[in-house]
Formats: C-alpha cells, sequence, structure tokens
C-alpha cells in the first residue's frame, strides 16, 4: 500500500493488498486497486471503475463530440412529438386551460396525471448519472464529477424548456424545470443524504392500444409505468437481514388509463436491485447491471387503483 504525498485522501493498493482494504480505507475519499503496471483500473472503494486519474484531453474531445451527436439526433424525435405546433413569443406555460393554473405545479393543470413530470425527473437523473460515469473515464476525479454530471444535465433538459416556451400551446413550464432540477441533483442529493439511495425511480413499458394515434412513442403515456423502487432489506433488523435477498425490492408502479384525461392507476410489485446481484465485479458487468436497474422488468404485480386487480406478468 502506498498514501499519495501530494493528496493525504488518496490510497493506492497492489491487488495482493486488495483483503487489508478493510481496515485501512477509513476517512479516505478514494481508493485504486493497481496492476502490475501501476495504472489504476478499479475505483475499489467506491465500486466504481477508471482507467486514469488525471484528465485524458483525448477522452475529452471525444465524449464532448459524442454529446453533441447526441443532443442533435433527440432533437427530431421531439420535434415530431411536441414542435410541430403553432410558435408565439416566448412566455410561460399554466396549464393545459392556458389562461389558468398554478404554473403546471396544480394536479389540474396536466392533461397526462403529471406523468410527464416523472419522465423528467427520470431523463434528467439517467442523463446526471450517465454524465457522472463519463466524466470519471475523462478523467475528472469524484468530486468535479458529482457535479458535472448534474450540472450537464440540467443544462441538456434546460434547452428543451426553453425551446417549449416559444410553442403556443405549451410554454416554459415551471413544474418541468423543477423535476429536471431534482432528477439532475439526485445522485449528489443520495450522496449527502443517504436514505435517498434507498430509494430509485425505473420504467417500464409496453405500447397501449392508443400509440398507434401518436407519431412517437415518447407521447404514449397509457403504456408507460414509472416504478419507485424501495431497498426493503435496509429496513429490516439485523436478525432478519440474511433470510432476505439484498437485491429483491418493492415496487409502487404509477401509471394512467389513456394519454390524456385517464384515470390515475397504482401498481405494487417486486423488483430487482440489479446492482446487488452477485454476477461479477467486471467493468463490463458493472456497466451491463447499472444499465439494467434503470428499468423494471415484466412481473407479477397487482393493481391497487382505480380497481383492483392481479397480473401473473405486468410490463
Amino acid at each position: 500500500m502506498a498514501q499519495e504525498e501530494n493528496n493525504p485522501n488518496l490510497l493506492f493498493v497492489n491487488l495482493a493488498d486488495s483483503a487489508a482494504l478493510k481496515n485501512k480505507t477509513s476517512g479516505l475519499k478514494e481508493v485504486y486497486v493497481l496492476t502490475a503496471n501501476k495504472k489504476p483500473v478499479q475505483d475499489w472503494y467506491n465500486n466504481e471503475f477508471l482507467t486514469s486519474t488525471k484528465v485524458q484531453y483525448e477522452r475529452l474531445v471525444l465524449a464532448s463530440m459524442l454529446l453533441i451527436s447526441l443532443n442533435y439526433a433527440a432533437y427530431q424525435p421531439f420535434k415530431d412529438a411536441w414542435w410541430e405546433e403553432e410558435r408565439a413569443n416566448f412566455h410561460f406555460y399554466r396549464g393545459w386551460r392556458r389562461n389558468r393554473g398554478y404554473w403546471d405545479f396544480g394536479w389540474h393543470d396536466t392533461l397526462y396525471g403529471h406523468l410527464d413530470k416523472l419522465g423528467h425527473y427520470y431523463s434528467a437523473r439517467l442523463l446526471s448519472e450517465q454524465i457522472y460515469y463519463i466524466s470519471r473515464w475523462i478523467g475528472f476525479n469524484k468530486n468535479s464529477s458529482s457535479f458535472i454530471g448534474p450540472i450537464l444535465s440540467s443544462l441538456l433538459m434546460l434547452e428543451i424548456e426553453i425551446y417549449d416556451g416559444f410553442f403556443k400551446d405549451w410554454g416554459f413550464s415551471l413544474a418541468d424545470f423543477t423535476a429536471n432540477e431534482l432528477g439532475a441533483f439526485s445522485p449528489l442529493l443520495g450522496e449527502k443524504i443517504p436514505l435517498l439511495s434507498n430509494f430509485q425511480l425505473k420504467l417500464s413499458y409496453h405500447p397501449s392500444n392508443l400509440h398507434q394515434q401518436e407519431s412517437t412513442f415518447i407521447k404514449d403515456y397509457a403504456g408507460m409505468t414509472y416504478w419507485l423502487c424501495f431497498n426493503i432489506h435496509s429496513v429490516l433488523p439485523i436478525d432478519y437481514k440474511k433470510y432476505y435477498p439484498t437485491w429483491l425490492n418493492l415496487a409502487l408502479g404509477y401509471s394512467v388509463s389513456k394519454p390524456t384525461r385517464g384515470k390515475i392507476e397504482l401498481y405494487l410489485a417486486p423488483d430487482i436491485n440489479w446492482m446487488k446481484v452477485p454476477l461479477g465485479r467486471s467493468q463490463t458487468m458493472h456497466f451491463i447491471k447499472k444499465t439494467l436497474n434503470y428499468f423494471h422488468f415484466p412481473c407479477f404485480a397487482l393493481k391497487l387503483m382505480p380497481n383492483k386487480k392481479f397480473y401473473t406478468i405486468y410490463f
């Protein structure tokens, strides 16, 4: 083991010494496992995977070009879904009734049961987390990346809201903006408030019988279900934890019966926390499990409202 002279919060550990990590990492912010050629390949303490401890500008340029390209590619689906309407001067959105409402925060300000707000939160969080990992891959340290992810995610989502502000039927939604910010900064809040890490929002989708009426699935709200997944294992008494799988969560699903002015639907179902499934610790497997954890997979479910119904398989 070797302490970094210029940074007392860093500890570099050879693979042969990894068993001693438990007694040596108290108070340290970052711990790297080294290969024989002294290149750090894994942030063991934080269960993250790295290939550099300094900024690599080739990767920075590549990542920037990729982000710009993806941003441009995402424009067309949004244009087809929302931006073919009549334009207007920039304005704020009060709600579907236009001349009255609580600036899209009120329950009756929405046509979609606020399912669109969950979509904003979900998308902003996904962007924030992915940009965080890209920043780490580029070589930014953990603290810097923890802010780069939320800030860039906020800016990308803000771009959509500003564009909405110039369309007559829409407008800049303060509620959408709030959902964006909560989603973008939720990973950072999860670090500061450990209790929040026990919750995760996931998505499942199956085309509804109304999706043919829309040009894109983005507006098929009746086919979307957002699941608030809770880590049951974290609240069990210590004596019972060994009997309950760490990867088995409980999820509350939220959907609507039709895309506009539909009835609210609530579901209860089990859910898998893929990050807790023992499928290996390789960099590839970490990425796969992290990706799978954004989605709720088909499983049996109980509909709680507006009527009770049991599904052997619910998407």
